[in-house]
């Protein structure tokens, strides 16, 4: 296999990715996920994808399923054996729930975390064959990967992404997260997939107001990763989010200061990834 070909990665596959949890990673999913919903309503781009590689189904059950009872899911495509066939992730595709209809699913449930210890050949391909032929040139995918270190399911979704955007609390956790995340994105971006590309380190969940260890965590990263850390592309951390979440409604069914500051923050994210406005 040539891994400096392509082929068939038609449309862009945004991928949301820290090696530690609690820094907004499967929000951010969310957020995009809602954004670009709205992008295809008005006919800006055509269908939206989401895929949950996290076995704890965060990304999924926001999209209003239930995790427990799902008829089919994303561990159903990884643990086949399709023989490098492509566009068999509409085999196990799901519809999102109503508040999020139009955006169709590759579901997470726990079982999903089997496919770790899987001695598959080539598992970690199968996600990218499974979309090849599925999302097409004017599509988007919106792929939401664990907070751990490598693994072949992050593997799976960094070698099917396009893109991918490193979500960074103001701390400890998120300076590390972004770190280890980049040695891994940058590992597969020299053996599976040259051409990913990393849209940045996003600052995730940003209080107003000062704070004096925000500051110094992103003087930080602005020194070490200098343009790949992207403050013009902060999140603001803001009650609404937690209430959509809770309601399992995008953000774009809101109104007021605070939906549209954080749909501000996401369409931009979408932009910077070269998705159509």
């Amino acid at each position: 296999m040539d891994f400096s070909e392509r082929a068939g990665m038609a449309g862009k596959r945004v991928a949301s990715y820290s090696e530690k949890g609690g820094v907004g990673k499967s929000a951010l999913a969310a957020g995009l996920a809602a954004v670009a919903r709205r992008r295809a309503f008005a006919g800006r781009i055509g269908t939206v994808y989401s895929a949950d590689l996290d076995p704890r189904g965060t990304f999924t059950s926001e999209l209003g399923l239930d995790t427990e009872a799902l008829p089919c899911s994303l561990n159903d495509l990884l643990a086949a054996d399709p023989k490098g066939e492509k566009g068999l992730a509409a085999d196990v595709m799901l519809e999102a729930a109503e508040a999020w209809s139009g955006v169709r699913v590759l579901a997470a449930e726990r079982a999903l975390a089997n496919r770790e210890t899987d001695q598959a050949t080539a598992l970690e391909f199968r996600l990218r064959s499974g979309l090849d032929g599925v999302v097409t040139d004017d599509d988007l995918a919106v792929i939401d990967l664990p907070p751990r270190a490598g693994g072949k399911l992050v593997v799976s979704g960094l070698i099917a992404a396009t893109h991918v955007v490193i979500p960074a609390t103001l701390d400890e956790d998120g300076r590390v997260g972004a770190r280890e995340a980049l040695d891994t994105i940058r590992q597969v971006q020299e053996t599976y997939n040259p051409g990913l590309q990393v849209v940045g380190i996003v600052p995730s969940i940003v209080p107003g107001g000062k704070s004096t260890l925000g500051d110094v965590i992103g003087k930080f990263l602005a020194d070490t990763y200098g343009p790949l850390y992207r403050d013009d592309l902060a999140i603001p951390r803001y009650s609404i989010r937690q209430q959509t979440r809770f309601a399992r409604v995008p953000i774009t069914s809101q109104t007021g200061k605070e939906a549209t500051a954080l749909m501000t923050a996401y369409d931009s994210i979408l932009t910077a990834a070269g998705v159509a406005e």
